[in-house]
Formats: C-alpha cells, structure tokens, sequence
C-alpha cells in the first residue's frame, strides 16, 4: 500500500501542533502564580510608595492573572514631598529656559504632594529654546 502525501502532510502538521502546545503548557503555568517578590526599600527615592507597593504585593501574591493586575493596579497614596531646589542658572547653557523653570518651581513650591507638583509643572510653558 502507497502512503499518500496528504495523508503524510496532515500527520506532520498534527505532530507540530502537538510540540507547540506542550510548550506552551509547560513554560506559562497558571497555576504557579505571579513572580513578584517585595523589594528592598532602604535604597528607594520613595520609601513610602515602596512600601505601600510590598504591602500590594504580599496582599496579592494569591492571585493570578486579570485578578493580580486589579489587586495591584490601586491608586498610590499621595505622601508629601519636599520642594525641589532651585537650579544654578550661571552655568546653564541656556540662561532664560533656566530662568523659566525656577520660575516655575517657585509658583509650584506650596505643592505638597508629588501629583499635585507635577500637574502644576506641566501647566508651565517651557520658555523657547536657543536658535
């Protein structure tokens, strides 16, 4: 009996399926969970928002998947903040955008929170760079 070639192409094509599906399985198990591990928050620019993030983290580690990200993606407390300092403007190679942003941080200064200083920032028109 002569094997046909579709007969052949259809078993191959059945056996490659077959591969890419087991790899599939076994390299995106659900069921391990997430590999979000709390951080180290003695190095961090925001110790707070770091350690709300581990408390997130630890709250969540249970979860998996669409219910992970919506356990993890909670608004991030605002802290207060302390006003950035005002830039050297003598050296700055361009003296009047200088000048333009520590007029922009001097109006933000009574920002407390980081939001709040940033949305406050945005509001300012950079001044024109040089030409």
């Amino acid at each position: 009996m002569k094997p046909s070639y579709s007969v052949l192409f259809a078993a191959l094509i059945t056996a490659a399926f077959a591969i890419s599906a087991d790899a599939q399985a076994a390299g995106g198990d659900p069921g391990i969970g997430t590999s979000a591990y709390p951080m180290d928050c003695s190095k961090a620019k925001d110790k707070s928002r770091c350690i709300a993030l581990n408390k997130d983290i630890g709250a969540c580690k249970d979860k998996i998947g669409d219910e992970w990200r919506e356990c993890m993606h909670r608004p991030v407390p605002d802290t207060k903040i302390t006003a950035p300092k005002l830039r050297d403007c003598t050296k700055a190679s361009n003296i009047v955008r200088c000048e333009a942003h520590n007029a922009a941080l001097e109006a933000c200064n009574d920002k407390t929170t980081r939001a709040e200083h940033r949305r406050c920032m945005e509001g300012r028109p950079p001044a024109p760079a040089n030409s």
